[in-house]
């Protein structure tokens, strides 16, 4: 009779004792003590399929990206990342809308939500939903006494801003 020294009947790897191994339950492991490489290639090389959880580095933006909920997502690491202190402009005693909002952030051009959003009338904070909400311009449905306003996202004041004072945002609190 012969013994087994160990189970290899659901072990498949590259090489042997170094590579890559699954087992019977789908776990994969990688026995490398190197790095792993990932897929590398531009916005025009993502799969025409995407499956959740897919992963690559994004050559167009420098990021490693993964597939959920139906859209390709940056990778983001925990570095610091500056706040935009954006003038959006004057008042006048009749316009409501102010912006568009410019993170200089491509995978994050816009705040999450108004809470994620520092609004101030000369040295006056304003409260979101009090005060302001942060609403999107798509082909120009956003209405507002200077509408059409351009696609973007905007500050919409419940009242107009007194003449002659200043509209500032600050925002990227939430990336």
């Amino acid at each position: 009779m012969k013994f087994l020294k160990a189970q290899t009947t659901n072990r498949r790897g590259i090489s042997r004792g170094k590579g890559i191994f699954f087992n019977a339950n789908g776990v994969v492991d990688i026995r490398s003590k190197s790095a792993i490489r990932v897929p590398v290639g531009g916005d025009a090389d993502r799969p025409v399929y995407p499956a959740l959880g897919q992963m690559r580095f994004n050559n167009d933006n420098n990021s490693v990206e993964f597939y959920d909920n139906g859209v390709w997502k940056e990778i983001r690491l925990k570095e610091p990342t500056p706040i935009t202190q954006q003038t959006l402009g004057t008042g006048d005693g009749v316009e409501t809308v102010f912006g568009p909002l410019n993170a200089n952030d491509t995978s994050y051009p816009v705040p999450q939500t108004a809470q994620s959003v520092l609004i101030l009338v000369e040295n006056v904070l304003q409260l979101s939903t009090t005060n302001y909400t942060l609403e999107q311009s798509v082909s120009g449905n956003l209405t507002g006494p200077n509408q059409p306003y351009a696609d973007g996202y905007y500050i919409k004041f419940l009242s107009a801003v007194p003449n002659g004072k200043a509209v500032t945002a600050l925002h990227n609190f939430d990336k």
